[in-house]
């Protein structure tokens, strides 16, 4: 009696072990982010987005090229130009294209800066879909760790009764040499999955241009899907499609610059000189400048609508490709849903049931350690399968995300 008594206490104190067991992050301090701050963080300060956010100040100052005018040219000469006296002879020449050449050059940079601004949405769009999927995977690592911490808590719990049958000539060798290995067996996953949590907190904070942070682990680790994340694709809400709709939009500038450039340039002239040292015989000079061999400009037409006829293609291709994407994306998502949804309405439950059950059979004697390892480890893995199935519907959700071109 006095040997199952000690038994019975033994089994009812905390697992020294746990407090022995410290995070790989412990030395992250800092206030824990939820997702929307570590969203806002990230397309607030990643070096990544700032370096587009600059490209697409670039091309806004070049659009005030598009009215580059040539250079006006200015001779000056002096000596006999004439006859035996010394002459001079000012000019000046300034040959221009027609205004609406500039006008079309100036619509095709302001098409170039539209096209960086959508690079840039596109690149807005990856980092986002990037920091929900490193959100959500650091989010699960920590279950995992917290599953693996229960469970090495109560076989912890087993492994010293064990010890405490075997000293008291209760059970063989055999169940407390399994006890202490499956012990080991846990700390040794534990190990690693908080090494994985320090890895991934790195990648984190990479993505948020931050030093490694911890994040709010009471967040839900379901990801939440908005009606807006499964609407039907536009190039106004997907990014891809908005990138390709606006290249084909710069296809079609530059083969109208293109056309333009085989209308002649005007060219304007004053000349002022003097002959035989009499002064004031002036030459104003208007003309224009025709290519009489217009082969390469047609070329470079040629090459502007095929450049377009391609961007149309593409944009068509992606269209139909992110559509039918889009659509296997939500047929996945209900059956993962509907997993979910088994989960938590009985494999979770029954989970809970085993191990409540095994613990107290265990406690009363009822079973051996072997037996209690094998009929709970079950109820391990219908949790671990769970976690597992919950990072399969996030990246489900995320994906869907970020065709829809959700940002925060």
């Amino acid at each position: 009696m006095a040997a199952l008594s000690l038994l019975l206490l033994l089994l009812t104190l905390p697992s020294l072990g746990q407090a022995q067991i410290t995070s790989a992050s412990s030395a992250v301090v800092s206030t824990p982010l939820t997702l929307q701050q570590a969203l806002q963080t990230g397309l607030r300060q990643n070096l990544s987005l700032q370096s587009s956010a600059l490209q697409v100040q670039q091309q806004r100052a070049l659009t005030r090229t598009g009215y580059d005018i040539p250079r006006t040219v200015l001779d000056y000469q002096r000596g006999q130009l004439s006859g035996p006296f010394t002459d001079q002879s000012f000019n000046v020449i300034q040959q221009t294209s027609l205004p609406n050449v500039y006008a079309a050059q100036r619509r095709l940079l302001e098409s170039q800066a539209l096209t960086a601004e959508q690079r840039g949405r596109v690149q807005r769009r990856e980092l986002s879909q990037n920091i929900r999927s490193s959100y959500y995977q650091l989010l699960l690592t920590y279950r995992r760790a917290a599953l693996l911490r229960r469970q090495d808590s109560l076989y912890r719990r087993a492994a010293r009764a064990a010890k405490i049958r075997y000293q008291v000539g209760e059970t063989n060798r055999l169940e407390q040499v399994s006890a202490e290995a499956r012990s080991r067996e846990l700390q040794n996953q534990l190990a690693n999955t908080l090494t994985a949590v320090a890895v991934q907190q790195q990648q984190l904070a990479l993505l948020l241009g931050t030093s490694p942070t911890r994040i709010d682990t009471t967040e839900n680790a379901v990801a939440v899907l908005a009606p807006a994340d499964t609407a039907g694709l536009s190039p106004d809400s997907n990014p891809t499609l908005g990138l390709l709709r606006q290249e084909l939009t710069q296809s079609q500038r530059q083969t109208q610059v293109e056309q333009l450039r085989r209308l002649p340039d005007v060219r304007v002239g004053y000349f002022n000189q003097s002959i035989n040292k009499e002064r004031g015989f002036q030459v104003a000079q208007a003309g224009l400048s025709v290519p009489l061999l217009g082969g390469a400009q047609k070329a470079r037409i040629a090459a502007a609508r095929l450049g377009e006829q391609a961007a149309d293609n593409q944009l068509a291709y992606a269209t139909s490709q992110l559509t039918g994407q889009q659509a296997a994306l939500r047929q996945q998502l209900r059956r993962a849903r509907a997993s979910l949804d088994y989960y938590e309405r009985d494999a979770l439950p029954q989970a809970r049931l085993i191990l409540t059950t095994a613990e107290k059979s265990f406690r009363a004697g009822d079973i051996d350690y072997v037996t209690y390892v094998v009929n709970t480890e079950p109820a391990w893995q219908i949790q671990q399968a769970y976690l597992t199935q919950v990072g399969q519907y996030n990246e489900l959700v995320i994906s869907l995300q970020a065709l829809a071109g959700t940002d925060e």
